[in-house]
């Protein structure tokens, strides 16, 4: 397989450098805020927050976008997470609200992202949420989820950004690396090398 810089064509590779550099926390791209030499987590969230905010001019949507890192350490993405306005991907059992829907991590290191399905659950004592495991990339929720996601999808290519796939995530990282990361484990995939969050 020929390996091209992330901008070399309509597919999406990363040279072994590109990744090392997105590793260590310093941008990849060709357009602000991506081409900066180093990393500004300011100008990176004020992008992400445009192409987040876009996302309500779709039909049925709503969402709830993640900018904090968790509230502690540092995450090389955004998390938002998709879900259905009407209620209709929502369902309460004993006591416990469910909630499927389309999670998506848009990257702040390079422009990419992923999607793919999620779930919150939510109760009296509090709640929780999962995370998007690189084996869950492009899969969608049981039901009716096409035209969100194609909508997600132009949304994230208005803003040029690449929406990876699940074969190109899943492929093992070409060399070994520290991937400050809680999300997985050794040995990494290159969804690894772009979506890590260290605490």
């Amino acid at each position: 397989m020929e390996v091209v810089g992330l901008f070399g064509g309509d597919t999406v590779y990363f040279s072994n450098e590109e990744l090392k550099r997105i590793i260590e926390t310093k941008p990849v791209g060709d357009f602000y805020p991506y081409n900066l030499k180093e990393y500004d987590d300011d100008a990176a969230d004020e992008y992400i927050s445009k192409v987040v905010g876009s996302l309500a001019a779709i039909k049925n949507l709503d969402y709830k976008a993640e900018f904090e890192h968790y509230g502690s350490g540092y995450a090389s993405y955004v998390e938002v997470f998709c879900y259905k306005k009407d209620g209709s991907s929502s369902e309460e059992r004993n006591g416990v609200l469910e909630i499927d829907g389309i999670r998506i991590y848009i990257c702040r290191l390079t422009p990419v992202a992923v999607i793919g399905k999620g779930r919150v659950t939510k109760h009296d004592k509090g709640g929780s949420s999962d995370f998007l495991p690189s084996q869950n990339v492009d899969v969608l929720p049981s039901g009716d989820w096409e035209e969100m996601a194609a909508g997600i999808r132009g949304v994230l290519a208005r803003y040029h950004f690449k929406d990876l796939d699940s074969n190109y995530v899943s492929q093992p990282l070409p060399f070994e690396a520290d991937i400050p990361t809680l999300l997985g484990d050794p040995p990494y995939k290159i969804f690894d090398a772009l979506f890590y969050w260290e605490d």
